[in-house]
């Protein structure tokens, strides 16, 4: 693939109940698969606790080296939800109520007939001058400042922000890919695929292995950025190539 054109991600997960195994994150795929979509590679991903000290530097770093940088967990109405101050303090901005989140966090209380307490008013502070990251499944949204993007960590709540990020971002580019698959062990065709890797330079090629079977198989799967013709000419090499190795 054209490398120096493709947009990377990368995804902070937030939150000690992850790292303590008592809630399993469903999230990563998700975003892996949404990002793929729209042209953007998800490169990155690491999971950290809700310690303000670990997420200021890793978010510092990360911002760096990512053109987005996408966090999920801890942006809530609990005392260990200390997503936004975090961040706050890693762009250096000012940590403060935000009138438009507030607004909303109002309306969607008074939609269901509940009281706004403090504790929920807190999911309106995030960094001074953040743009929302609309929330339709439960009203408290996700803020964006930089190249940082802050989302919920309830599953139904990523895919609503999702859609919102993609929205905003308008991705130009896309991936095409396809997969073939042979009955042969990796190890008869690594060499061949790395020679194949260098010979289509716009092309990036993986291999899986398939344990289902009784017999030993790979799935080759193609993926490039050019072109659906550059795509089928690299598939059409590759599986006339390895249908000759035994």
């Amino acid at each position: 693939m054209v490398k120096n054109n493709i947009k990377n991600a990368c995804l902070v997960v937030i939150g000690n109940e992850i790292l303590t195994g008592r809630t399993q994150d469903k999230n990563i795929n998700h975003i892996a698969k949404e990002l793929f979509k729209v042209g953007i590679l998800l490169n990155y991903v690491c999971v950290i606790p809700d310690i303000q000290k670990i997420i200021v530097k890793e978010i510092r770093r990360l911002k760096k080296d990512f053109d987005y940088v996408i966090t999920t967990g801890g942006i809530g109405p609990t005392h260990d939800d200390i997503t936004a101050e975090s961040i706050s303090i890693a762009v250096k901005r000012e940590y403060k109520l935000h009138q438009g989140a507030f607004k909303e966090l109002i309306k969607y209380y008074k939609k269901i007939n509940s009281e706004l307490t403090d504790a929920r008013k807190k999911m309106a502070y995030m960094p001074s001058g953040s743009k929302l990251i609309k929330n339709k499944v439960s009203g408290a949204p996700g803020f964006n400042i930089e190249n940082i993007y802050v989302f919920a960590g309830i599953p139904s709540i990523v895919e609503a922000m999702m859609k919102e990020f993609i929205k905003n971002i308008k991705p130009k580019n896309f991936f095409y890919t396809t997969s073939i698959i042979v009955k042969l062990p990796e190890s008869k065709i690594a060499n061949f695929l790395f020679e194949a890797e260098k010979n289509f330079k716009y092309l990036t090629i993986g291999s899986y292995p398939i344990y289902k079977s009784a017999f030993k198989q790979v799935e080759i799967v193609l993926t490039t950025c050019i072109s659906k013709k550059y795509l089928n000419t690299a598939k059409k090499y590759i599986s006339s190539a390895v249908s000759k190795i035994k």
